[in-house]
Order: C-alpha cells, then sequence, then structure tokens
C-alpha cells in the first residue's frame, strides 16, 4: 500500500531542517557574543611596571651525536 508523501521529492523538508540547524548556530553564536561582550584581562586603572630584571643568555645546544660516532 502506498501512502501519499512517503517518498516525496519535494525538497522543502530537507531545507527547513537546514534553516533549524543554521538558525541554531547564528543563535548560540549571537548568545556567547552577548555574554563575553565585556570581559577584559585586565582592569582599566592598573599601570604597567617595566622589568628591571636582566634577561638571561640564550643556552647553546650541544653538537648532536651520531651512531657509531667516536667522538661527540
Amino acid at each position: 500500500m502506498y501512502v501519499h508523501g512517503y517518498r516525496s521529492a519535494s525538497p522543502i523538508p530537507i531545507l527547513w531542517a537546514f534553516a533549524v540547524i543554521a538558525g541554531g548556530v547564528v543563535l548560540l553564536l549571537v548568545v556567547l557574543t552577548l555574554t563575553h561582550l565585556g570581559t577584559t584581562t585586565a582592569p582599566a586603572d592598573t599601570t604597567v611596571v617595566a622589568s628591571t630584571a636582566v634577561p638571561t643568555p640564550p643556552t647553546i645546544p650541544s653538537p648532536p651525536c651520531f651512531p657509531f660516532q667516536m667522538t661527540c
């Protein structure tokens, strides 16, 4: 027995499903944007102090020792 609409060639249900998924993604991005809108990493009333420490010189790596090499 054939039920009308069981094997429909209409693309409308698939387009509605894509629209619902895309709308959900857009809604999620809007909500995340609004909830994270005013966050900052540092308050505006802080002052930056320059460091007086001397940086350490870079270390020089030792030369590689290859297999069967007598001296490194």
